[in-house]
């Protein structure tokens, strides 16, 4: 599931990203919420680790717990369902064949970035991640932060130290 997630950012990482050699940005943060086979898993800290270290950045990763309501990912995510539902509903004679069709037809009535992307970019980036060994501790992991020099820390609890991890990858 993490490799679906790190495709949809992708773009939008890169974007964000230009320029970072030059020191423009120095630390990127990515808030979500806690499943834990959805995010939290060796790939997600593979990831966390490569892209910091290639882009010189500090990456955070954090993993919001249950029950403290909707964050902004789901208000995000209510706003697009929304255009895309008003789309549908306001043009009833139109008709779309592809997610890209409808994609293009709302994004003049918002500011969020939309970036598509398909299967075959998927398969494509399975094929960079190399075989993975488990990583003791990812399901209680409440903050991951990869450093630029490759080290990886967590904590379990947002009031807890850093602790370094011991990655094989």
């Amino acid at each position: 599931m993490a490799e679906y997630t790190w495709v949809a950012i992708r773009d939008l990482q890169d974007e964000l990203l230009d320029g970072t050699r030059d020191g423009k940005v120095s630390e990127l943060n990515f808030i979500s919420d806690l499943p834990s086979s959805q995010y939290r898993n060796k790939t997600t800290i593979y990831l966390l680790k490569h892209y910091a270290t290639i882009r010189k950045i500090t990456i955070r990763w954090l993993f919001l717990g249950s029950g403290h309501g909707k964050g902004i990912s789901d208000t995000i995510g209510s706003s697009i369902k929304r255009l895309f539902d008003d789309a549908i509903r306001l043009n009833p004679d139109e008709s779309f064949n592809a997610a890209e069709e409808l994609m293009n037809k709302i994004k003049g009535s918002t500011n969020i970035r939309l970036y598509l992307y398909k299967k075959e970019d998927v398969d494509s980036f399975l094929q960079q991640i190399p075989s993975l060994t488990t990583v003791k501790g990812t399901s209680m992991f409440h903050e991951l932060i990869a450093k630029p020099n490759g080290q990886i820390f967590a904590k379990n609890k947002s009031d807890e130290q850093e602790t370094l991890l011991q990655t094989k990858f």
